[in-house]
């Protein structure tokens, strides 16, 4: 299916600005797609009925919530005063709320005497939660309906009407009951045509919608940065409004004509919507919500009417518990092949089982007509006796041939209709298929008379052997299967619970695309991605899925809340049909396939229950040689051959893989490689989705590189018999005592230290912090049992690796916000001569490094008040290190011994009264411990030094093309 984007299926013919409504409730958009869509099946869906357009509120829920919204209080104690919009807190005195973040706004002056100092002295909720009700609620409204002044002393609307009106808003919006009055957005869904009506009195439209788009930019970035204790209930209705009008905006902007060009400003009004542990959260794991398909909401939709939809959606079939499910994998879904049996369609049936008719085996189809085969079910009139059985079904296999039509089955094996030992179903399945796939032709041929041949149907269970060379030849053909299938249609009980009938598209689509089994398995993924035609089955039939997407849609015309829902669900349906859609058969010459981050998107939350299929899914989404990776002996060899055909695809693979790998390949050369790109396969994940896509993100690690020709490679890496082949910038670490021939540990058994950072410096002496990345993930979830248990077993890794002398750091890209860089850690040794005849690589005499990968760390430039303290205690721990405590130490041999006990005891007494001098003869120490590690640490602080000064580590900075063989 063609993609349907966003701005194809909102703009309009000929729509202007000065006459749009911005619920415009008229002629749907002249775009070839939707037309497309706009099947004859389609004319059956109903239209919403009107209680589930008329929302109470501004979060709108299904017709039979799963749970009630919670009502949020009105705590306002003044009412808005009119007055310019982002200046509200200096006018009230309060410009200490405003965030650093705001505070660069040219025309917005936060006075210099009024620093933020939230994080340190709070506001009571009391006085901020009214405050901001007040400001980023009613102001916002006031602001959208043209009531405010959009400088001191200039208005759109005169002063008096403008402050009737705003009386009449808090009369609309504020509602009582039982004495309790509470906050209601109900009216402000009747006003977009009133706001456009406004935006047109302004001299200059386009200014005004840029000042608009500034407010909001304003508001969403005062919530976000703001407390995160704010009752969840005022955030969620700021929030629902800034998205509603951010919408609206959108709807405006990208009808006009002529078009408008806004400046490009995220509004992730969503974030913090699911908060992790959270109410929210814990409503709906006791809803039977497993944990991974919150996760998938939280990081794959961006709207917060999309969110508290779904949050209420009432759920359909389950498949198990979710007990053992963690945030990137359900285990509700695996099975045991060796153990599984198909299932009856009832419960209580246990007819036999129907075969493929044994005068064409699919196995002779696949390998000597160099076609798929496809099942015509007839129906025999032989009688009950007769050996079709006593409803006289038939299965004929017969090779697909091009005309002729058949709907390919996509089906989640949990369900029971798999069978890993031979091609059958039990016959009451069989007929239901057989119905299910003459509705779906019934659908989509209702208006033709004598519709022709029945459709024939493909499901894997019939029509892929069971033997492993008879698997690995139908494995050749899987993408044509779907690609070439008239329809296909996805089989879910959780889905066939549900009828479609009268049901909202919003209930049917995002329980489909959201909180659907079938999105979640592996298989299912290129079955979705490949068909030209998506049916879904509910109870009572099969619904085109383009059909529910233009009912979506239309109803997103009306109401701007089921727009924002239809947002986030093309953008699902675009995934699944578009980003990962091999080229048809025969035409992969020339073919590139789409960016990796499209293909780590997809995988991310779906499952498999057999590890070597993942590289096998890959191929045919990827259109690689599904051949060549299925002869592998095993999962990880089938893997390697993956990123081989991904790396000659794409011309190389993204340099950032290397960094942002939880769980790499265990083979020589490949070690650097993802083992796999589902969340629910690494064993101990500490990655999220955005990270994952982001080290496949393509784009340089310093902007100071420069193309050179063939050495242009800088930004890409090429596997090799030697390792992963990149041009990085890096630098090597290297240990130095702090006398010649002093240990580089002259003070073991002072302390016991916990390797939480270690300290460099770089060449041109700056001090920086170094820390294990997946240590500083893993350290706000472990219990404290679980973090000694890991210091204990690791024993110091950074500091050991870089004893050895051999170890060095490769660079990515600093962040932009804190210029903090993630690092790999690699032991290295030069590339000989006798590697490079053996990889056959020519380098031309260059000097090249082979890396072996240890892991991911951190590095940080300290501020320069740490600098500075550092450099005192650096020259500490020189004055230990000569001072006689320290030779009498390294002097005794038995470690064991009551001699070595009192000599550590005066080591430590030394180096405290050491600090002790320092601390009262330098007052910049105070200082600098007090703003770097917090106050009172006078007594403790000289642990650091047997801690972080035992010796020096200096870095000496290598070619910033270095060429690296990463394994």
């Amino acid at each position: 299916m063609n993609c349907i984007s966003t701005f194809q299926l909102v703009r309009g013919p000929g729509l202007s600005l000065s006459c749009l409504p911005l619920n415009t409730p008229s002629t749907p958009p002249q775009h070839p797609a939707l037309f497309l869509a706009a099947t004859p099946g389609s004319a059956a869906l109903r239209p919403p009925r009107a209680s589930q357009r008329d929302a109470m509120d501004l979060l709108c829920v299904p017709d039979e919530p799963s749970a009630p919204t919670e009502r949020c209080p009105y705590v306002c104690v003044e009412a808005w005063d009119g007055g310019v919009y982002r200046m509200y807190p200096q006018r009230k005195g309060r410009s200490r709320l405003v965030p650093t973040g705001l505070r660069q706004i040219p025309d917005v002056p936060t006075p210099a005497d009024q620093p933020f100092l939230e994080e340190l002295y709070p506001t009571p909720l009391e006085e901020l939660q009214p405050f901001l009700q007040t400001w980023l609620f009613f102001g916002l409204v006031a602001e959208f309906l043209g009531l405010n002044e959009v400088a001191p002393g200039v208005r759109l609307v005169d002063e008096r009407d403008a402050a009737r009106e705003i009386a009449l808003l808090y009369e609309e919006c504020v509602r009582e009951d039982a004495g309790v009055s509470y906050l209601s957005g109900a009216a402000v869904l009747a006003k977009s045509p009133l706001v456009l009506e406004r935006i047109k009195l302004a001299p200059d439209k386009v200014q005004r919608l840029v000042y608009l788009r500034q407010c909001l930019y304003y508001s969403v970035m005062m919530l976000h940065l703001m407390r995160t204790d704010l009752d969840y209930r005022s955030r969620n209705s700021i929030a629902a409004l800034g998205e509603l009008f951010s919408t609206g905006m959108h709807v405006a902007v990208t009808l006009a004509q002529p078009p408008i060009e806004l400046p490009v400003v995220g509004q992730s009004w969503y974030r913090d919507y699911f908060k992790p542990g959270g109410a929210l959260e814990a409503q709906m794991l006791r809803g039977g919500w497993c944990p991974s398909e919150i996760e998938k909401i939280r990081s794959q939709f961006q709207g917060v009417f999309t969110m508290h939809y779904m949050s209420r959606l009432r759920l359909g079939g389950r498949h198990g518990r979710h007990d053992a499910c963690s945030l990137h994998a359900c285990r509700a879904f695996q099975m045991d092949i060796d153990t599984y049996q198909p299932l009856h369609a009832g419960g209580d049936c246990d007819c036999a089982h129907v075969e493929v008719d044994a005068s064409r085996s699919v196995s002779d189809i696949l390998r000597s007509t160099g076609s798929y085969p496809v099942i015509r079910v007839e129906q025999s009139a032989d009688g009950p006796d007769g050996p079709d059985g006593p409803d006289g079904l038939r299965l004929v296999a017969e090779p697909w041939t091009p005309g002729m039509p058949y709907v390919a089955l996509s089906h989640v094996w949990a369900d029971g209709l798999g069978n890993p030992n031979r091609n059958s179903l039990p016959r009451c399945q069989m007929a239901l298929l057989a119905r299910m796939t003459a509705s779906v032709q019934e659908q989509a041929q209702p208006d033709q008379t004598g519709r022709g041949a029945p459709y024939r149907l493909w499901v894997d269970t019939l029509c892929c052997p069971v033997d492993l060379a008879g698997k690995l030849v139908a494995l050749q053909s899987i993408a044509d299967v779907y690609r070439q299938a008239t329809h296909v249609l996805v089989l879910d009980s959780s889905l066939a619970a549900f009828t479609s009938e009268g049901a909202h598209p919003a209930e049917l689509l995002l329980t489909t695309f959201g909180a659907s089994a079938w999105m979640r398995r592996l298989w299912t993924l290129q079955e979705g991605a490949l068909g030209n035609s998506l049916y879904i089955q509910f109870a009572d039939r099969a619904v085109d899925s383009s059909a529910l997407l233009l009912q979506l849609f239309e109803a997103g015309r009306e109401d701007l809340r089921y727009l924002r829902m239809w947002q986030d669900v093309m953008t699902e349906f675009n995934q699944l049909q578009t980003r990962c859609a091999a080229p048809p058969s025969g035409e992969t010459s020339g073919h590139t396939p789409p960016p990796l981050v499209y293909l780590q998107r997809a995988l991310h939350y779906r499952t498999v229950s057999v590890a070597s299929d993942e590289p096998l899914c890959i191929a045919t989404l990827m259109a690689l040689d599904t051949g060549y990776i299925a002869a592998a002996p095993d999962a990880e060899g089938r893997m390697v051959r993956a990123w081989e055909l991904l790396s000659r695809a794409h011309g190389g693979l993204p340099v950032r893989i290397i960094f942002f790998a939880e769980e790499t390949l265990d083979v020589p050369g490949w070690r650097w490689a993802p083992r796999s790109l589902l969340g629910s396969s690494v064993r101990d994940p500490v990655m999220g989705i955005d990270e994952r896509i982001l080290r496949f993100a393509e784009g340089g690690v310093d902007t100071t590189q420069k193309d050179r020709g063939d050495r242009g490679q800088a930004r890409a890496g090429m596997p090799t018999p030697l390792g992963w082949k990149v041009r990085l910038p890096g630098c090597r670490l290297v240990p130095k005592p702090h006398i010649q021939g002093l240990p580089l540990h002259p003070w073991p058994d002072v302390i016991n230290p916990v390797e939480d950072q270690l300290l460099l410096r770089d060449e041109a002496g700056r001090w920086v912090r170094i820390f294990d990345w997946y240590r500083s993930r893993k350290i706000s979830v472990w219990t404290r049992e679980e973090r000694l248990g890991y210091d204990r077993r690791m024993d110091g890794p950074l500091c050991r690796s870089i004893d050895t002398g051999s170890c060095a750091l490769i660079y990515d890209m600093p962040s932009t916000f804190d210029q903090t860089r993630t690092c790999l850690m690699v032991q290295v040794e030069d590339v000989g001569s006798g590697d490079m005849q053996r990889a056959a690589l020519d380098l031309g005499g260059e000097t090249s490094l082979r890396a072996r990968r240890e892991r991911a760390v951190m590095l940080a430039q300290l501020s320069d008040v740490e600098a500075k303290f550092m450099d005192i205690m650096a020259a500490l721990a020189c004055r230990i290190a000569s001072d006689e405590v320290t030779q009498g130490l390294l002097s005794i041999q038995d470690r064991s011994s009551e001699a070595w006990k009192e000599g550590t005891a005066k080591v430590s007494t030394r180096i405290k009264e050491v600090v002790k001098e320092s601390w009262a003869a330098h007052p910049e120490m105070e200082r600098a411990v007090r703003e770097s590690l917090g106050p009172d640490l006078e007594d403790y602080i000289w642990v650091m030094i047997p801690k972080l000064f035992s010796h020096h580590v200096a870095m000496e900075e290598l070619p910033s093309e270095q060429m690296w063989f990463v394994d």
